[in-house]
């Protein structure tokens, strides 16, 4: 659905002067750059908000990360269109979209993931007793 630049030259390019304000930041509008041909913009980042309002409610838990400089680019380039308001709510929906995409992958393990914790919780009981 999202097409990302690769590098923030191509931003640039692809925004030129006509596709900024006076301070130099994009108008809104440009998040169209990031949309499949044929694509509303308008369409996308209302998916993009929708997704955000279902996807992300409750976020109360932080969770620190260090990113590579090109995976920090892209999720700048979101930020700066407006896709999203921050790093954090950017990160924790592509977090949130690798989770469901892997979904089959985390029903596989969790049963081995409970079992692990139940014999760690019998563990620190027989310590105690």
């Amino acid at each position: 659905m999202v097409r990302l630049m690769d590098k923030k030259e191509d931003i640039d390019e692809e925004l030129g002067a006509c596709c900024k304000d006076e301070s130099g930041k994009p108008h809104r509008h440009v998040i169209k750059m990031l949309c499949h041909e044929g694509e509303d913009a308008e369409k996308v980042h209302e998916k993009i908000l929708m997704k955000l309002g279902k996807h992300l409610g409750g976020r109360g838990n932080v969770v620190m990360t260090r990113l590579n400089d090109d995976d920090l680019k892209q999720i700048d380039a979101l930020v700066e269109v407006e896709a999203f308001k921050s790093r954090s709510e950017a990160a924790a929906f592509f977090i949130k979209e690798g989770i469901q995409a892997r979904n089959d992958l985390f029903q596989k393990i969790m049963p081995a993931v409970d079992k692990i914790r139940e014999l760690k919780e019998q563990a620190k009981k027989s310590l105690t007793t």
